[in-house]
């Protein structure tokens, strides 16, 4: 149970990240803010470009808001495997570092399968 749990919350990041990096949601929505933060806040525009920038920040958000509000339900990796909010200045941070990496791996996946298919579909156009 914990490790599908921590599945859903890598998967759940990585589609948070997603949508704010590269989304655009009804009437532009998300283009407009990410416009908007770059133009108040460039440093927050500019994460708002990085996926693993944005995953960083959401790793440690979700892992603070798990442990101030939702403290029995445990969806951070970490408080999953600590299950201590006495701990919480290791949790946050390995929330934090976890969520990036798996996040950046995921999405690192993505760009080579998605150059491999549009590589093989140049050939597939030249013969």
């Amino acid at each position: 149970m914990e490790m599908n749990s921590i599945i859903c919350f890598i998967f759940a990041a990585y589609g948070l990240s997603n949508l704010l990096v590269y989304g655009s949601g009804p009437y532009n929505i998300l283009g407009k803010m990410r416009e908007k933060s770059y133009e108040i806040v460039p440093t927050i525009g500019e994460m708002l470009e990085c996926m693993m920038c944005t995953s960083t920040n959401i790793g440690w958000i979700i892992s603070l808001i798990d442990i101030l509000f939702l403290t029995t339900l445990n969806i951070t990796p970490f408080n999953i495997l600590i299950g201590n909010n006495s701990l919480w200045y290791i949790i946050i941070p390995m929330d934090a570092f976890i969520t990036s990496g798996c996040v950046w791996l995921l999405h690192t996946a993505q760009e080579m399968l998605e150059s491999i298919t549009n590589k093989n579909n140049n050939e597939h156009i030249s013969e």
